[in-house]
């Protein structure tokens, strides 16, 4: 692994960060344990505030996530752990699609665990 690159750019930008949003997306809306969660967003946004949190995420240094605190954004959804294990397989299955590198995915996966507690509130489920 290049440690000189960041993620972003060994990913492959904004291109390939913006593939795997919208390929990640169109499995989610299909997912009968996730659609609901999205079903009265604007999708057109979320992707949009999704691709910037993961650009500046994987290290694009000119990137500037500037939604909502993920707390804020996902206090009242009731997401579970199984939802967010469901969440990072589509994620794992979308970029071994890509074919990413086994070292880039798992650190792609890493970063996303970091989130778990500002994401999942329905720790019972």
């Amino acid at each position: 692994m290049d440690n000189k690159k960041s993620l972003y750019d060994r990913f492959g930008g904004d291109q390939q960060v913006s593939e795997l949003i919208d390929q990640f997306y169109y499995k989610v809306l299909f997912d009968k344990l996730l659609r609901d969660k999205f079903l009265k967003a604007d999708m057109s946004r979320v992707r949009y505030q999704q691709k910037r949190f993961f650009s500046q995420m994987m290290g694009d240094k000119n990137t500037q996530y500037t939604g909502k605190d993920l707390v804020e954004v996902h206090k009242d959804l009731n997401i579970t752990n199984q939802q967010f294990d469901k969440f990072k397989v589509h994620l794992k299955n979308i970029a071994q699609d890509m074919e990413v590198s086994g070292a880039d995915l798992e650190e792609l996966l890493d970063h996303v665990e970091k989130h778990r507690d500002q994401i999942v509130f329905n720790k019972a489920a």
